[in-house]
């Protein structure tokens, strides 16, 4: 089969139902749109989880009373730990001050006195130690005197974890649900294409057409809408990404340390392609009853 003629007329037959083809690829830029969004949340809720993941946080909280002695002995037995690697003492009136910034209460919770909110060490941890190792170095710290407790965030992390898994498989549905309608959209599409052009395949096969010379331009514009479609969708995410990132990149910033990223172009062309794959896949389902018979 001759793929320049293929090509040739599948162009063709695109022109000549050239509405068909616009409100189909339309519908499925629509779907590709969910299907990249969803792809571009997940990307961001990544990058958010190993930010967090690396950046290991420890919070000691000292006991009231606690003699400076008894502080200065837990920031020695720290400071000879090869995980740790800085140390900050936090006084209950900069705790209340952080508390403050970090919130928007009023009233009696704004009135509270330095005295109500702990005195503690903040302690960084070196990005990728292992979560058994931060709970044996929580353990041992909680046997001095002057620990009233200890903070790993751990189950922040793990609700993170969960939150990603779920992302993942929220984007497989979608995924799948995508893949659904541009194989419907695209078989009930290229069925009308092959209705309006009966006549002419008639005539092909008369004259000894193949069944793969007849379904080649069907298939290439199958392949076409669901490529439109994708490429379509990635544009439009691509502006709206660009628009919106200044004041995205400023909430990110601020609760996570991070600044809002797009698909990765490895993803960009598996969307791509895959929307061909998908289109030419609807378009080979509709045409092979017909061609059967």
């Amino acid at each position: 089969m001759d793929l320049k003629t293929t090509f040739a007329r599948a162009k063709r037959g695109i022109k000549e139902d050239v509405r068909l083809y616009v409100v189909a690829v339309w519908t499925l830029t629509v779907a590709f749109l969910f299907l990249a969004a969803s792809l571009l949340a997940m990307a961001n809720l990544s990058q958010i989880a190993d930010r967090w993941g690396q950046s290991g946080r420890l919070t000691i909280y000292l006991r009231d009373g606690a003699r400076p002695s008894d502080v200065e002995q837990l920031r020695m037995a720290l400071e000879a730990l090869p995980e740790v690697r800085e140390i900050e003492q936090v006084s209950p009136s900069t705790a209340r001050e952080q508390f403050l910034d970090g919130s928007s209460v009023s009233g009696e919770l704004a009135a509270l006195p330095p005295d109500v909110f702990p005195s503690s060490l903040d302690v960084t941890i070196a990005p990728g130690t292992p979560a058994a190792r931060l709970t044996s170095i929580t353990e041992r710290i909680a046997r001095f005197g002057a620990v009233e407790g200890a903070e790993t965030y751990r189950s922040w992390f793990d609700r993170v974890d969960a939150l990603l898994a779920a992302a993942g498989v929220a984007a497989g549905i979608v995924a799948l649900l995508v893949a659904i309608c541009v194989i419907a959209v695209v078989a009930n599409t290229i069925r009308l294409a092959v209705a309006g052009r009966r006549d002419e395949i008639e005539v092909l096969k008369l004259c000894g057409a193949t069944d793969g010379f007849v379904r080649g331009p069907f298939l290439v514009e199958g392949a076409a809408q669901g490529l439109a479609a994708s490429v379509f969708a990635t544009m439009i995410l691509a502006i709206a990404f660009v628009v919106l990132r200044a004041p995205v990149d400023t909430v990110l910033g601020t609760l996570a340390g991070v600044s809002a990223v797009f698909l990765h172009p490895l993803v960009v062309v598996a969307l791509l392609v895959g929307g061909a794959a998908i289109g030419a896949l609807g378009s080979a389902l509709s045409l092979g009853r017909y061609l059967a018979t």
